[in-house]
């Protein structure tokens, strides 16, 4: 069906075939010297082999920049007068401090100094490029498109900023955590932890204590670090400059770490994650080598070992961060005055079925940390008759739906889907289900405003806060209309709707939509069905919500649209695990949960073995649809 709807639109190859429209770019790079290279050489050579003309600009004297492998990037060079060794002895220097075991406070100065003496060494080469009138007369009449930088040492962002180009990062990161702060990336001291606190994301109140003294200091040292950078800054762009005016207009930023590995913190959508190496691409290892073995069975394990050597050298640093918590200590006072910390009152909208299941755990753990939780749910709904004892309050209103009409409507809307019917009666069918049990459900979203008891008790509760599924879009119409800020729990909507009410930018050449199948690399025609379904999908999903669109419109007297009910959430914790998704832009308030559809079940017996599945024959295939298994879970999660 699909490729049929790019039949009538063959014509538009005509248009990308026209000479001027898609040739490659003319790229200028300023690298890093040293392993960052190695890292960015193979991204550098891949964009020249696809038509870009790519320019790497260097200094004479450089780290790992020097090959004597033919390349299809062009490699311009600029004198200067530092000398290799020079280089090698500020970072044996830099490296040497790291190791020596040096005593408070000896230790801070020393490793200060090897920092602001590293990077002023190398900034020395900038300095030298900005005074070479041949190099420079060259790059202003090159006609660059954009610069591709890694931006520790400074140098590439000045001179972008210099020759008035765009420019992307392609950076491990950035110390201080300028690349956040830079970004305006949101970074609450209470949860975000600095590099050099060792603190993970739960902290006590003496770990966020240091990490704000440490937040403190970083931006006091960093100035120390980057001073001879700020200086060249300000007489290159005639005008008092600072890191973050350096920093704050990269388009792009490509972050080269695994964002599995971190702990969970708000970006912005122009940062993207791409996975991190600092060496060399190496062949592998010979088939006659055997991995080595793991005792697992010895005093402590492997990682233990890692931990204690990791720690290890470190401890000297976190025992000088606790020291500077003690002369602190009296802030404890201002935490225990009452009221300053007490729990919150928040409203609960669920979405019945295994949705509930999974936000169950989480009602359940904020009513047990002090919170006033009060469930709104309809007296009759699935998988919410709980029997077990429960820390949070429930509240129901009546509704006049039975339970065997929603059955009877979700077993219609899942016969339909599992049906092999004929083009179009494979659209026009799911559609017409897809409706009539949107509808079903929504009615008791109808019943719950018919209430007047129950509309009475939630205006005098003073909530402060609403907790919601917003799939069948009860819980956001309440939101609204109580004027509460509300927090989204939830896998994700038809037709994207939850990255369009997040402002998520979502480039249709590169982010496939849901029911495409396509990945994150889309032929042409690929592009273009993926640009029809985004079409149908805002007329389709218009209709699956006509009834809650309706409503909401009369309860709060204006009329609303889809993106007027959701874009207003505060948080969206999505339910579902990033490390599956194809890579894309989202909002900082957007925070990837990991996800789960079904109540939390105890584990397997010892005595069952995987044996079986693991030596299942090759030639049977198990293929799992993910719509599919999202049917099956969706209510009937036991």
């Amino acid at each position: 069906m699909s490729l049929r709807l790019c039949y009538p639109l063959a014509a538009c190859v005509f248009i990308l075939l026209i000479p001027g429209l898609s040739e490659g770019g003319k790229l200028l790079v300023v690298p890093m010297v040293g392993s960052h290279w190695l890292s960015m050489k193979e991204v550098v050579q891949k964009l020249a082999e696809r038509g870009h003309e790519v320019v790497v600009l260097k200094p004479e004297v450089s780290w790992q920049t020097g090959e004597g492998e033919k390349y299809a990037y062009s490699v311009k060079t600029y004198p200067g007068h530092i000398k290799l060794e020079e280089l090698d002895n500020a970072f044996q220097l830099y490296v040497a401090t790291h190791l020596k075991g040096l005593p408070f406070p000896q230790n801070v100065l020393a490793l200060y100094n090897a920092y602001k003496n590293t990077f002023e060494t190398f900034y020395v080469q900038c300095r030298e490029l900005f005074s070479s009138t041949e190099t420079l007369q060259y790059l202003n009449q090159s006609g660059f498109d954009a610069v591709l930088t890694d931006p520790i040492f400074m140098c590439g962002p000045l001179l972008a900023h210099y020759l008035s180009l765009p420019f992307v990062f392609f950076m491990r990161g950035l110390p201080c955590d300028l690349h956040f702060g830079a970004a305006q990336c949101p970074s609450p001291i209470s949860y975000v932890p600095r590099i050099f606190s060792f603190n993970s994301d739960h902290m006590t109140f003496f770990q966020r204590v240091e990490n704000a003294l440490i937040s403190l200091l970083e931006l006091f040292y960093c100035n120390g670090y980057y001073r001879a950078a700020l200086q060249l800054s300000s007489e290159v762009l005639q005008r008092d400059a600072s890191l973050i005016d350096l920093l704050n207009n990269a388009s792009i930023s490509l972050m080269r770490f695994d964002f599995v590995f971190e702990y969970p913190r708000p970006t912005m959508p122009n940062m993207v994650f791409i996975g991190g190496i600092n060496c060399a691409q190496k062949k592998p290892l010979a088939k006659h080598l055997n991995p080595l073995p793991l005792k697992v069975n010895s005093s402590f394990s492997l990682e233990e070992k890692r931990r204690r050597r990791f720690h290890g050298q470190y401890s000297v640093h976190r025992k000088m961060s606790l020291r500077l918590c003690y002369p602190l200590a009296a802030c404890i006072f201002i935490l225990l005055i009452p009221g300053l910390s007490e729990g919150g009152k928040l409203l609960v909208v669920p979405m019945v079925g295994s949705h509930w299941l999974s936000m169950k755990e989480v009602v359940q753990e904020l009513a047990e940390r002090g919170h006033e939780v009060v469930v709104l749910k309809p007296e009759v709904s699935w998988q919410m008759k709980e029997a077990e004892k429960h820390a949070y309050t429930v509240k129901t209103y009546p509704v006049s739906t039975k339970l065997e009409e929603l059955d009877n409507a979700f077993q219609l809307f899942l016969s339909s889907q599992l049906k092999r019917l004929p083009f179009p009666e494979n659209l026009i069918a799911p559609y017409k289900n897809t409706v009539h049990l949107f509808k079903t459900f929504y009615h008791d979203c109808r019943d719950l405003f018919s209430s007047t008891e129950t509309l009475q008790y939630l205006k005098q509760s003073g909530f402060d806060a609403v907790l919601t599924d917003p799939f069948f879009m009860c819980g956001a119409t309440v939101a609204n209309y109580l004027s509460l800020p509300f927090v989204f729990f939830m896998r994700g909507f038809p037709c994207s709707l939850h990255y369009e009410a997040a402002q998520s930018p979502s480039p249709l050449s590169y982010v496939p939509r849901f029911s495409s199948m396509n990945s994150g690399h889309m032929t042409f025609f690929q592009r273009v069905e993926n640009a029809l379904i985004s079409l149908f999908e805002r007329s389709s999903c218009d209709g699956f919500y006509q009834d809650a669109i309706q409503f909401s419109s009369e309860v709060l007297q204006r009329d609303v649209s889809l993106i007027d009910l959701l874009n207003n959430a505060s948080i969206w914790l999505l339910r579902y695990d990033f490390v599956f998704e194809y890579p894309r832009p989202v909002m900082p308030n957007m925070i990837f949960i990991g996800g789960l559809n079904c109540a939390l079940k105890k584990p397997l017996p010892e005595v069952c073995s995987w044996s079986p599945i693991v030596h299942f024959p090759k030639k049977h295939d198990f293929v799992a649809s993910g719509c599919l298994i999202f049917l099956i879970f969706f209510f009937f999660a036991k």
